[in-house]
């Protein structure tokens, strides 16, 4: 199994300033998504199942949201830190399997 995690592009603004750090988690299957987010002790309420891409809307951008702490402690289990060209690399592998691009 293989678990990712990257820092989300574009961070929110917070009373003038920039809040911490957002990432996002996924993992080759989204089963694997679950299972890694559950050894994280993330609930299962806070998957985001992405947005539909193709005709048959079809969502391959499926993830957590992790605090920076939660990023870490990711590392520590075994995700691999990517970039978010990497994340968009495997969205695009994704759909391309599913037939959606």
């Amino acid at each position: 199994m293989t678990a990712y995690v990257y820092k989300l592009q574009h961070q929110e603004r917070w009373a003038g300033g920039i809040s911490d750090p957002w990432f996002e988690l996924t993992a080759d299957t989204q089963d694997e998504l679950h299972d890694f987010a559950a050894k994280l002790g993330l609930p299962r309420q806070g998957f985001q199942p992405g947005k539909p891409v193709g005709r048959q809307q079809v969502s391959v951008s499926w993830h957590y949201t992790v605090t920076a702490s939660e990023h870490d402690r990711a590392i520590e289990l075994g995700a691999r830190a990517i970039t978010h060209r990497e994340a968009s690399e495997i969205e695009r592998r994704r759909a391309a399997e599913l037939g959606v691009l």
